[in-house]
């Protein structure tokens, strides 16, 4: 029911994006800055679906190719390797999923273990390959968010929201990394979340008795400046 209504959720988003857009500005324009918020909100939704697209794309080709040639020519390997190569892109338990679903399809055509072995060989080493290594890279690194804020991503929107939130846990972490990216007073939060946080400048870096020391002395100087 979810998954049904979503589409018309984007719908009617896109058709009242003017109105979303002006309510933001009027409404949190004195304390964030709404143009940076939307923009960056747009590049971490690109960012996430190209990077989940081009792992998927990756492990179904793989899949489909072991499917084809190690397993003997597997009948309908190219829908069950789709299949098997997208629900790897799930985190922790689909990659059962991913393995039952070809396994299944191969008790009906194979009599001996090898193909079975190399089924499930495959799926494992292709999840562990992508969540290691594939989403870190194509995916983390797009929306910025460090692995440890990843993993306890998951778990508290798996916690809260179940199967949807372990599934959309990395984009809502993203975007709870935006809103304090956009809002001066959960910068700290966002430097928490972040994969590479930024640096804090010099000046910043000063102690409370050196801002004293120096406020006196820029402000004779501005002083200065406005006589001439």
């Amino acid at each position: 029911m979810i998954a049904a209504v979503i589409p018309f959720l984007m719908f009617f988003v896109l058709i009242r994006k003017d109105h979303i857009y002006e309510w933001l500005g009027t409404t949190f324009a004195t304390v964030t800055d709404v143009p940076k918020f939307v923009g960056r909100v747009t590049r971490v939704v690109r960012g996430f679906s190209g990077g989940n697209l081009i792992i998927g794309s990756v492990m179904a080709a793989v899949m489909i190719g072991v499917l084809l040639a190690l397993a003997l020519g597997m009948d309908a390997a190219v829908a069950l390797g789709i299949v098997s190569g997208f629900l790897n892109l799930i985190p922790f338990l689909v990659v059962v999923l991913a393995s039952i679903i070809p396994l299944l399809a191969a008790t009906l055509q194979f009599g001996s273990a090898g193909p079975f072995l190399i089924i499930a060989a495959t799926v494992v080493t292709l999840h562990l390959v992508s969540a290691n290594l594939l989403i870190p890279k194509l995916i983390a690194s797009r929306v910025n968010i460090g692995p440890v804020a990843a993993t306890v991503g998951m778990l508290f929107w798996s916690w809260l929201w179940g199967g949807i939130g372990l599934l959309l846990a990395v984009p809502l972490t993203a975007f709870v990394k935006l809103v304090a990216d956009c809002h001066p007073a959960l910068l700290p939060i966002s430097k928490l979340l972040a994969e590479r946080p930024r640096t804090v400048p010099c000046w910043a870096q000063a102690s409370g008795e050196t801002v004293t020391r120096a406020i006196p002395f820029l402000r004779s100087r501005f002083r200065f400046g406005q006589k001439k």
